[in-house]
């Protein structure tokens, strides 16, 4: 039985044609993609007349960067020609995209008031000003973090535009063997090794139970996080039971030691280890909070929550895919 968020296939021949949708859509990834693949030159720009930032602290950003772009860009082309396998890794994405894009927004109208205030008062800028400047900020990065995946999502999950894709595609793709959500939480994976490649700019900052490491220690315990996610989205995508039995135990882990850190951390040791520079301690000591409770509830939430999920769809490890089970 194929997931309620996959829809009920069009049966072929009644289903709108979606064609100009996909590429419309498809255009728009290109374009994301292109914008990604131009902050590598416009960042090592900056970098170069900017003698405060060191090179090889943004490296590994840069490599973050082509990496999306890539995605985005292979996406898009795959839209463009209405692939099957480019529609559900589309709407994947988008749903990960618009999950943390939320979270990260609900932080933001949370924080960020509060920090243009601040930065006001100190700068002498009107009360009333940091406002609008917060609330124009805040406007955009919605639309960018909550209403464009949003409608990503409409697009690539309506059934119509499914058909499409499967009537303008000569053989069904691996993807179409696999269920949307099992879909979804491998991209989720890959795309949080992806963001490992960035730990080199923050001094391989790792939480581990009540202690932040960092250098060696540090890049050897993140380099096991990016092979297990690289383990876990292969196991996924394949419906193996011993991905999601290994997820529960490191999503368990990881929620524990998160929050065991962050409830005795000190800031001023983490942005060192980070590297932030003086400058700008005052606006990350603005939006670190107060009580260490607020860390460790946060941890908790997002962690136990990513195991509320496993457990919704259990069912779908067993039997894996590919042991005469598909995705429908």
């Amino acid at each position: 039985q194929r997931m309620s968020d996959a829809q009920t296939p069009v049966p072929a021949g009644i289903h709108r044609d979606r064609g100009a949708g996909l590429v419309v859509f498809g255009a728009v990834e290109i374009l994301i993609g292109l914008a990604f693949a131009a902050l590598v030159p416009l960042t090592l720009v900056a970098v170069t007349f900017s003698p405060m930032v060191e090179i090889q602290l943004v490296v590994s950003s840069l490599a973050l960067y082509a990496a999306l772009a890539a995605i985005f860009i292979a996406l898009g082309i795959g839209s463009i020609r209405a692939r099957c396998w480019a529609q559900a890794l589309t709407l994947s994405l988008s749903w990960v995209w618009l999950i943390t894009g939320f979270c990260t927004m609900v932080f933001s109208w949370w924080f960020l008031p509060g920090v243009w205030r601040d930065l006001g008062a100190g700068s002498g800028l009107d009360a009333g000003d940091a406002r609008m400047v917060a609330l124009g900020i805040n406007l955009f990065l919605s639309m960018i973090y909550v209403l464009l995946p949003g409608a990503f999502v409409l697009f690539y999950r309506s059934p119509d535009v499914i058909a499409t894709c499967r009537a303008r595609s000569s053989n069904p793709g691996w993807t179409d063997r696999c269920p949307q959500r099992l879909l979804a939480l491998a991209v989720a994976y890959v795309l949080g090794g992806l963001s490992i490649i960035a730990m080199p700019a923050y001094g391989f900052v790792f939480p581990f139970f009540g202690f932040l490491l960092s250098g060696a220690a540090g890049a050897a315990c993140w380099t096991a996080v990016l092979v297990l996610s690289g383990a876990l989205a292969w196991g996924t995508a394949r419906g193996e039971p011993w991905a999601w039995w290994t997820a529960i135990a490191t999503g368990a882990a990881a929620g524990l030691s998160s929050a065991l850190t962050f409830a005795v951390v000190d800031p001023v040791e983490l942005f060192e280890i980070k590297g932030v520079l003086s400058e700008q301690g005052p606006l990350f000591e603005t939006l670190w909070p107060a009580s260490p409770w607020v860390h460790v509830a946060f941890h908790l939430v997002i962690w136990g929550s990513f195991i509320a999920y496993l457990a919704y769809i259990k069912h779908l490890f067993n039997p894996p895919l590919g042991r005469g089970r598909t995705r429908e």
